[in-house]
């Protein structure tokens, strides 16, 4: 078993050392550059093992199909990493997802309008590969750029009766 002196931090799995904290950042990064803004799909099985499952199927194949349906939704998307923790054999991330509805999001018809969406992904790993995640996204705010949905926020707080 290789070993590491005792600065470096590591991400352990059951069988022992597998990669160090910035080895499995770097794994995570080049996933979101390859797969989400280069679309060069087949390296997501060098992130997702073939045990991973979401309601798209199995393995790397189903964590890029919901991927796919973004880049035909949003043809210029770029999903942006603002902050990534790595604990043992959990990665978090924290991304924003920028693109233009030009492709129709959820089979609509196309807006043209440009959007930001904020996403947390929470990775948890078996060995070196993904096995199950949890996604959370802004769609709501995603809804209301789109004007799928009107914005039950007021853009201008108005001053309570008593201080007019």
């Amino acid at each position: 078993m290789p070993t590491k002196d005792a600065s470096t931090i590591q991400a352990v799995s059951e069988l022992g050392w597998r990669m160090d904290v910035a080895e499995r950042e770097m794994q995570v990064r080049n996933f979101v550059e390859q797969v989400w803004n280069r679309r060069s799909y087949e390296a997501a099985s060098d992130l997702y093992s073939e045990n991973y499952v979401n309601p798209f199927g199995t393995g790397p194949s189903a964590r890029v199909e919901p991927i796919r349906r973004y880049h035909q939704a949003f043809p210029d998307l770029h999903l942006d990493v603002e902050e990534l923790i790595v604990a043992g054999d959990t990665v978090m991330l924290r991304m924003t997802f920028r693109g233009t509805d030009t492709g129709g999001y959820l089979g609509r018809s196309p807006t043209g309008r440009a959007v930001e969406e904020w996403v947390v992904d929470i990775m948890h790993f078996e060995d070196d590969k993904v096995v199950s995640e949890w996604i959370g996204a802004d769609q709501l705010g995603l809804f209301i750029q789109l004007g799928v949905l009107d914005d039950p926020w007021p853009t201008q707080v108005e001053a309570p009766a008593a201080e007019r």
